[in-house]
């Protein structure tokens, strides 16, 4: 196989020292431990939660025993992707719902990754509509989802679900992570990856024992 022409995109967000994560979650935080003048090499200690930056929910965030980050095969963290574009479509603190999505049905098919674009993640920052009011997905948009077959859903918010009240936060992850699909959060949408192509993407968590969540380096293939 002749990899050399095979293009990587990269669909992360950056992780540094104090960068925005979930309200009372803590921000990261990220320490040089090691110093190469003093001690002749370079280290870093880490120290955020699983579920900060890009990272994949695993259907133990929500269901005990139910497959973690660690137990789930590798063949779950990768497929192709269809792209859902809703910049300009949503608001802050709006519901994307079930015709919404099904306006994308001809473009989804079961084993995909279901990615949702919606401007948010340009917003990167401190502000209230980043931090606290970003458009989330409502329980009969991701039961459609769900019917479909796919292999993940994610959203360049902090969240899949809505901010503060269960009604908002909860159905979609119930309803998604019951059925054994991961769900992406703070995913990354270079210009590049918009334009209605399907591509394969890698989302591949650390091996983390009980992991509810992981970060991950997010990647679509361009072959």
């Amino acid at each position: 196989m002749d990899v050399s022409k095979i293009r990587l995109i990269d669909m992360s967000l950056p992780i540094y020292h104090g960068c925005p994560a979930y309200p009372r979650l803590g921000v990261p935080s990220v320490t040089r431990t090691s110093h190469r003048a003093r001690e002749g090499f370079n280290a870093e200690t880490l120290t955020m939660s699983s579920h900060t930056c890009t990272h994949v929910d695993t259907p133990e965030h929500f269901f005990d025993g139910t497959g973690d980050s660690a137990s789930l095969p590798l063949e779950r963290f990768w497929g192709p992707a269809a792209i859902l574009d809703f910049r300009g479509r949503v608001g802050a603190d709006q519901a994307i719902g079930l015709e919404e999505v099904e306006a994308f049905g001809d473009r989804i098919g079961p084993g995909d990754f279901a990615l949702i674009n919606t401007g948010w993640n340009q917003r990167r920052g401190f502000s209230a509509d980043y931090m606290r009011r970003w458009p989330y997905l409502d329980g009969p948009a991701a039961g459609f989802l769900r019917d479909r077959g796919v292999k993940a859903v994610g959203t360049d918010a902090m969240s899949l679900g809505g901010y503060g009240a269960r009604e908002k936060a909860q159905p979609c992850h119930e309803i998604l992570l019951s059925a054994g699909i991961l769900i992406i959060e703070e995913v990354f949408f270079p210009e590049e990856i918009m334009d209605g192509k399907k591509r394969v993407v890698s989302a591949f968590p650390l091996k983390l024992e009980a992991g509810s969540a992981s970060p991950v380096r997010l990647v679509a293939y361009d072959c």
